[in-house]
Formats: C-alpha cells, structure tokens, sequence
C-alpha cells in the first residue's frame, strides 16, 4: 500500500514548485478513490499526467510524495521540457536534476495548449505561479531575464506578446519564479 497521509482538506500537501497549485482549478473536490495508494480521497487531480495507463483520480497527497509517479512509471511534467541550465555555467548540477525529478514527479502540472514547458532561474527550476496576459506584463519588464523572455527569446513576436498574450486564451502566457533570487520568467503558448 502507499504511503500518503490522511485525506484533510484542511492539511492539504503545499507544492514548492507549484505554490498556488489549489487556486488554478487543477484540483476539483470530489469523492473518489485515489487509483495511486487506494484510499478514500476528497480531492482528485485534472491537470496532466504522461504514462502507459489512463489513470482517473489521483489525489495531491500521491503527487507530493511521489506515490503516484512510482506506481504508474509517470510525469505530471516531462523532464525534458524543464529548461535546461545553461552551458559553461557554475550552477550545481546535483541540484538541478533533484530538482527537476521533484517538478516531474512530484508537482502538479498546469494547463496549456501544447505540451507544458517549465522555465529556470539560477539553475534551478522555477515555481509555476499561473497565468498572466498582456496587461500583467509591465510590472515584470524591469526584470532583465523576463524582458528577454519577451523581447525575442522565446522565439515569439515581442510585439505579439505586449498586445495580444490572454490569461487562458489562445495566446497564453505563464508565469514563473525563481526561488532563489525571485526573479520572474515567462512561458509563451498558443493553440
């Protein structure tokens, strides 16, 4: 049997990588029985999970400790689309690829068009903060790698981005936060 802790809405699992995974309707109460350590749950995961079975109900807590990677050989986000750290730089390895384990296996997904990309900061992975549209974007431009994520380095019309990114919409943005030094990154995507 695995091991996750007692179904309590009130002591739900907390997501580093994901701190405000229960705000983003990821995450729907519902009575069921968690497919991962078969137990009664009162919540039931709807976002992304890459592997060989179709897998119906997990619950945050199967998510948070691994159970539900470990049980179903899964990813809520695939390791390769976790920005890498870049060449010739002095970050830790070792650091990066726990890291990255702990983003794919071990933190809930979030939704976009095509499949998730999860950006880094000071080599390591980012926090996943949710969406952000083109009216969001002022405050973060003073910020050196978020202006370059807009300004071409995504490999999208800096233009495009300024005037016409939709929190949900066609053209998406995503926002993200380094936890070392709190400096934000962005994710473009569009249907």
């Amino acid at each position: 049997m695995a091991m996750c802790e007692a179904s309590d809405l009130n002591r739900l699992p907390i997501f580093r990588f994901h701190p405000n995974a229960y705000d983003l309707d990821i995450f729907e109460v519902l009575d069921g029985v968690c497919e991962a350590c078969e137990m009664p749950r009162a919540m039931r995961y709807k976002s992304s999970f890459y592997a060989m079975e179709d897998v119906e109900y997990i619950c945050p807590w199967c998510i948070a400790d691994g159970t539900a990677a470990r049980v179903f050989d899964g990813e809520f986000s695939d390791a390769a689309g976790i920005e890498a750290i870049p060449e010739g730089t002095s970050f830790s390895v070792e650091v990066y690829e726990a890291e990255s384990l702990e983003v794919a296996t071990c933190t809930p997904s979030y939704v976009s068009w095509q499949q998730e990309e999860w950006r880094s900061h000071c080599g390591r992975p980012c926090a996943f903060l949710g969406d952000i549209g083109a009216n969001d974007l002022p405050q973060y431009l003073t910020e050196p790698d978020f202006a370059a994520d807009v300004n071409g380095g995504l490999g999208w019309d800096p233009a495009s981005i300024l005037n016409d990114l939709e929190r949900g919409g066609d053209f998406a943005g995503y926002l993200f936060r380094c936890l070392s030094c709190g400096a934000h990154r962005l994710h473009v995507d569009a249907c």
